[in-house]
C-alpha cells in the first residue's frame, strides 16, 4: 500500500512538472542575449548546458565579441610558486576597480597536471601558452580548455641538435578578421659566422581552424635575428627586441593580419641591455623602459616611438622621489605589463650574475607576495600586496608571470586538437542529461523503466567524471 502511494505521488509530481512547462510569454532573444552578456564567464560556462541554442549562442563569435565589449573584467595577475618541489600556478584578482588597484587576492589554483614539465610562457587575451621545447600548448582560463598544438614537422632548424637554438611561441590577435594566431620564432647563431650573425625562421598557426590546420612558414624577407625580450601586443601587432648581430639590438614588429615583419633601429644614445630594458605600451604607442639605474639612483629612461616610418623617437627621464627609494633600493625588477590606466607593473626579482655573465635567480627575500605599480604620468610608485587569505602558500620561491584582463569565451579552439578524454567526458554528460529528461517527462512511465533510465543517467554521469579525472590525473592510472 505504501509503495502504491509513493508511485501515485511521484506521478502527480511529474504531471505538475509537465504542467509547469506550459507555454509562457516568450522573452525576446535579443533581450536574452543582452542579459547573458552581463553575467560572469563562469556562469556562462554552466548555462551552455541549458539547451543547444544557448550553447551555440554562447560559443558564437558574435556573442564572444559582445561579451568582451560589455564585460569589465578586473585585472588578473598570474603567479608561479614552488612548494615542496611542486610547481603551483595561481590566479589572483584585483580587489577594486582597475583605476585604483589597492590589492590583489589569490582566488584560484590553475595547476594543470598534464602540463607537468612545461613552463608558462605568457598570458594573452585570456589564453595561456605553455612551452616545453619544441612543443607548446594553449589553455583557455575561462573555458578551462586545453589544446595541444601540432608539431612543426617541416622546420629544419627545430629538428637540428644545436645547443644555442632558441624557440619562442607567442599568441597574437588579428583585429581585422578577429582571429587568434600563434607565432613560433626559431633562431640560433650562424655556424658560418659564429655568434656575430643569426639564422631564424617564423612559423604561424591559426587557432580555431579545422583539424587539418598546419603551421605555415612566413617567407624570409627580413634580416635574421634572435628575440631577446618578451613580446608586447598592441593593436594587432607583436613587438619585441632582437639581436641581428651579437649585442646589436633592433625593434621588430610583426603584423598579425598581413603577416609582415618590419625592423626599426633603436636610438643610438643608449645601450639597451635586454635584462634592463622592457617594452611597454605608453599612450597607445610602443616604448622602451630602461631601468638599469632604478634600484641605485631611482632613475628611469623612457623612449617612445613617435613615427616608425621615419624612425623618430622621443625620450623622457624620470627620477623617483627620495621618499620612495626604499621600495626599489637594491632589488631587481622586471616589467610585467601595464594596467588599463597606464601603471607599469614591476615584479621584484632576486638575481645575481655569475663570472660568465649568466643570470642566477634566487628565492625572494620574503614570503609576502607583492608587486609595484609605477605611474609614469605622475612619477609615483606604490606597493600593492597580493593577499593569500587561505595561508596555504608560504614560500619564498614565487614569481609573477602574467597580467591579463580578458575573459575569453573562444570555443573554436576545439577544432585545433582537443584531448580525446575531454570529448568523451562532454558526450557522456550530455547523454546523462537526455536520460534524466526521459525519466521525468513521461507521465505514465512504469517503475521498471523509470529505474532503468535513472540508472543509465547515473552511470553516464559517473563515466563522464571518470573520463575527466583521467585527463587531469594521467600519472595515477
Amino acid at each position: 500500500m505504501k509503495r502504491r502511494s509513493t508511485v501515485i505521488k511521484r506521478r502527480r509530481r511529474q504531471r505538475d512538472i509537465c504542467k509547469s512547462h506550459e507555454p509562457m510569454l516568450e522573452i525576446p532573444f535579443d533581450l536574452v542575449t543582452e542579459i547573458l552578456t552581463r553575467l560572469p564567464a563562469k556562469s556562462l560556462m554552466r548555462f551552455k548546458s541549458v539547451s543547444k541554442l544557448w550553447s551555440l549562442l554562447i560559443c558564437s563569435r558574435t556573442f564572444t565579441n559582445l561579451f568582451v565589449k560589455v564585460s569589465s573584467s578586473p585585472p588578473r595577475l598570474y603567479m608561479w610558486l614552488d612548494i615542496d618541489n611542486r610547481n603551483v600556478l595561481l590566479s589572483t584578482s584585483s580587489s577594486s576597480d582597475d583605476s585604483d588597484v589597492s590589492s590583489f587576492v589569490i582566488d584560484q589554483e590553475l595547476t594543470i597536471p598534464p602540463m607537468k614539465g612545461y613552463y608558462l610562457s605568457h598570458v594573452f587575451g585570456g589564453l595561456m601558452c605553455f612551452v616545453n621545447e619544441p612543443r607548446a600548448n594553449i589553455y583557455n582560463t575561462t573555458t578551462r580548455q586545453l589544446v595541444v598544438l601540432p608539431d612543426i614537422e617541416e622546420s629544419n632548424m627545430i629538428a637540428e641538435d644545436h645547443k644555442h637554438k632558441k624557440i619562442m611561441y607567442h599568441i597574437g590577435h588579428d583585429p581585422v578578421h578577429d582571429q587568434y594566431k600563434v607565432v613560433c620564432i626559431v633562431s640560433r647563431p650562424s655556424d658560418e659566422y659564429g655568434e656575430d650573425s643569426y639564422l631564424s625562421e617564423h612559423w604561424i598557426l591559426l587557432l580555431g581552424g579545422d583539424r587539418s590546420n598546419r603551421w605555415r612558414k612566413i617567407p624570409s624577407r627580413f634580416q635574421p635575428h634572435v628575440p631577446v625580450t618578451q613580446v608586447l601586443n598592441i593593436s594587432g601587432r607583436m613587438h619585441y627586441l632582437a639581436w641581428v648581430r651579437f649585442l646589436y639590438s633592433v625593434l621588430v614588429s610583426f603584423d598579425i593580419n598581413s603577416e609582415e615583419i618590419s625592423i626599426l633601429e633603436l636610438p643610438k644614445e643608449n645601450d639597451f641591455l635586454p635584462m634592463m630594458t622592457d617594452l611597454i605600451e605608453y599612450g597607445g604607442r610602443v616604448a622602451l623602459l630602461h631601468h638599469i639605474d632604478l634600484r641605485r639612483q631611482g632613475v628611469l629612461n623612457l623612449w617612445v616611438v613617435e613615427d616608425s616610418k621615419k624612425n623618430m623617437w622621443s625620450s623622457k627621464t624620470l627620477v623617483l622621489h627620495p621618499s620612495q627609494m626604499h621600495l626599489v633600493n637594491s632589488i631587481g625588477l622586471k616589467v610585467q605589463g601595464t594596467t588599463r590606466n597606464g601603471e607599469v607593473v614591476l615584479v621584484p626579482q632576486n638575481y645575481t650574475y655569475s663570472h660568465t655573465g649568466e643570470v642566477i635567480c634566487s628565492p625572494q627575500d620574503t614570503t609576502l607576495f607583492y608587486v609595484l605599480l609605477y605611474n609614469l604620468q605622475n612619477n609615483h610608485i606604490r606597493k600593492v600586496e597580493i593577499k593569500d587569505t587561505s595561508n596555504r602558500y608560504l614560500t619564498k620561491d614565487w614569481d609573477v608571470i602574467g597580467l591579463d584582463d580578458i575573459q575569453n569565451l573562444m570555443a573554436g579552439l576545439e577544432h585545433v586538437l582537443k584531448l580525446p578524454n575531454q570529448d568523451l567526458s562532454i558526450q557522456l554528460q550530455e547523454l546523462a542529461k537526455e536520460f534524466d529528461m526521459l525519466a521525468t517527462c513521461f507521465i505514465d512511465i512504469d517503475d521498471s523503466s523509470f529505474s532503468i533510465t535513472s540508472t543509465l543517467s547515473l552511470s553516464c554521469s559517473v563515466l563522464a567524471y571518470a573520463a575527466g579525472i583521467v585527463l587531469f590525473l594521467p600519472d595515477f592510472f
